[in-house]
C-alpha cells in the first residue's frame, strides 16, 4: 500500500504563522514526516512531496503522487481565521460520495479521538491537490495555528507525535 504524504506550503510560502512566529509549513512538515515514520514501521509504502523546506507547486505535488502510483493521497496543514478564537480539526475531500469522502471520515475521526480538539467535519473542497490527483485524496487541517491555545500545542512535539498517530491509525483502519 503507497501512501503519498503532502506536507503543505514550504519554501517561499510558509503557510499560515502564528502570533508567536510558528510557521505552518515547519509544523506541517514534522508532522508529516513522524506520519510517514509511522507508516513505514507499519509495512505501507511512503512517499513525501517535500522532506525539507522547499518550494513545490500544488500542481507538483499531484504530480509526484499521480507518477509514483500512490493509492492514498495525505495533505498536511494547519488552519488559520482571522478570528483567534475559531478552534478546531477538519478534513477535505473533492468529491462527495467517493472514496475520499469515506477516506476522509475515518482519517478525521481518527485525529479528533486522539488529539482531542473540536471536530468541525468534513468537506468537499476544490482545491488543486485534491482536484489533481488520481487516487483518493485527502487534505487534514490540524487544528487554527492563529488560536492561541492551539498555536502553542502545534508547538510541542507531544501534539505533533499525537497527530501523526490519529492519522495513521484512520489510514490503517481505512486500508486495512
Amino acid at each position: 500500500m503507497k501512501i503519498f504524504i503532502d506536507p503543505g506550503h514550504g519554501g517561499n510560502n510558509p503557510g499560515a504563522v502564528s502570533q508567536t512566529g510558528l510557521k505552518e509549513a515547519d509544523v506541517n512538515l514534522d508532522v508529516a514526516l513522524k506520519l510517514g515514520r509511522i507508516l513505514t514501521t507499519w509495512g505501507y509504502e511512503v512517499k513525501y512531496s517535500r522532506t525539507d523546506n522547499i518550494t513545490v507547486s500544488l500542481t507538483q505535488r499531484a504530480n509526484m503522487a499521480n507518477e509514483w502510483g500512490a493509492d492514498y493521497f495525505v495533505s498536511i496543514h494547519c488552519n488559520s481565521n482571522e478570528n483567534p478564537n475559531i478552534t478546531g480539526t477538519s478534513t477535505y475531500f473533492y468529491r462527495r460520495g467517493t472514496t475520499a469522502e469515506s477516506f476522509a471520515i475515518v482519517v478525521n475521526n481518527n485525529l479528533v479521538r486522539q488529539i482531542e480538539l473540536k471536530d468541525l467535519g468534513v468537506f468537499a473542497a476544490n482545491f488543486a491537490v485534491l482536484r489533481k490527483t488520481y487516487m483518493p485524496a485527502i487534505l487534514v487541517e490540524l487544528a487554527f495555528i492563529s488560536n492561541p491555545n492551539e498555536a502553542l500545542l502545534l508547538s510541542t512535539n507531544t501534539f505533533r507525535q499525537n497527530c501523526a498517530i490519529g492519522i495513521a491509525n484512520g489510514i490503517a483502519q481505512f486500508t486495512q
